[in-house]
């Protein structure tokens, strides 16, 4: 555990709070990554937190404290889960064991877990790795972008994208390119089940691929961020408006949640990570909460009847 608070000498808004990742565990639980930081990022304090919400209550246990940006976690199962901090350390945490391991010496920040497979970490110079065990073998890369997001249908095979219209697909163990014949960094990826690619990039410039066809979907001139499917819906996440439903070849804008950063769906609910937020979907009903600082890290309700309508 941290013995002393670097944010001793800063005011409570001089410190930036931002919801890094989250995801539904089993019943009213859930995992999420919180990172505190200065407003130059020279000062960080992470949690990897398991909370307990049912929207009414609100709880939460610290599983990992880290005196560092956390910049990502994946949660394969509800007792196992993987933390990426800056500078490459990786925590990998099953019940109450807790290993680390480094990374090649590069820039990684993020991470993904293949529902029912592995889980990789990506980031510069087209590099992706694979955990085995607790440490990372690299498949071989076959790109120099900056890989910004990956993602694989439950059946098929996992796609990664990122900066100058780089679009792979893993096929064994080596990456096959996937000829998008554009430039554009690409910064949310969603893979259905049939095989189409979806693909939001900044400026409003979102795609569907599938079978060496790329069509353009209609949508506002936004930075999109995310991409999920729940209970046959597709939603879209960006910078400024929240959350958007596709419908046809076209985005319509769905919840004002203010930024829709990461998505992820389980069975129950749909997982939006905000700002500070997570806001919770069932398909019907919104709840969610929120992380502040004030002397230490608190979290409380967000009367969704109320905010972000």
């Amino acid at each position: 555990m941290v013995s002393k608070n670097p944010f001793a000498n800063l005011k409570p808004d001089q410190i930036d709070v931002e919801v890094m990742s989250a995801f539904h565990l089993e019943g009213e639980y859930f995992s999420v990554s919180v990172q505190l930081s200065d407003e130059n990022d020279e000062i960080g304090l992470s949690y990897l937190l398991k909370v307990l919400f049912d929207g009414k209550t609100l709880r939460y246990e610290t599983l990992l404290e880290v005196p560092n940006l956390i910049l990502a976690h994946v949660s394969p199962t509800p007792i196992d889960h993987v933390a990426l901090e800056v500078g490459g350390t990786t925590h990998f945490l099953h019940g109450a064991a807790h290993a680390t391991s480094g990374t090649p010496d590069l820039f990684f920040n993020k991470l993904y877990h293949h529902e029912g497979g592995a889980v990789y970490l990506y980031g510069e110079y087209g590099t992706v790795c694979v955990a085995e065990g607790h440490t990372w073998r690299t498949i071989k890369p076959v790109a120099k972008s900056f890989l910004r997001a990956m993602h694989g249908s439950r059946t098929g095979p996992v796609h990664v994208a990122g900066d100058d219209g780089t679009l792979l697909r893993l096929a064994g163990n080596e990456w096959k390119r996937i000829p998008l014949n554009f430039n554009r960094s690409i910064n949310a990826l969603q893979i259905a089940e049939d095989g189409v690619v979806n693909i939001g990039c900044e400026d409003g410039y979102c795609f569907q691929y599938f079978e060496d066809d790329l069509v353009a979907i209609e949508a506002p001139d936004r930075d999109f961020f995310s991409i999920c499917e729940f209970k046959g819906k597709r939603y879209w996440g960006d910078d400024e408006y929240g959350l958007y439903v596709q419908k046809g070849l076209k985005l319509v804008p769905f919840r004002g949640l203010g930024y829709g950063y990461a998505m992820r769906a389980s069975s129950d609910l749909l997982v939006v990570v905000g700002w500070m937020e997570v806001f919770l979907f069932d398909g019907a009903k919104w709840s969610g909460f929120e992380f502040g600082y004030n002397k230490g890290l608190h979290a409380s309700i967000i009367d969704m009847s109320r905010r972000f309508l």
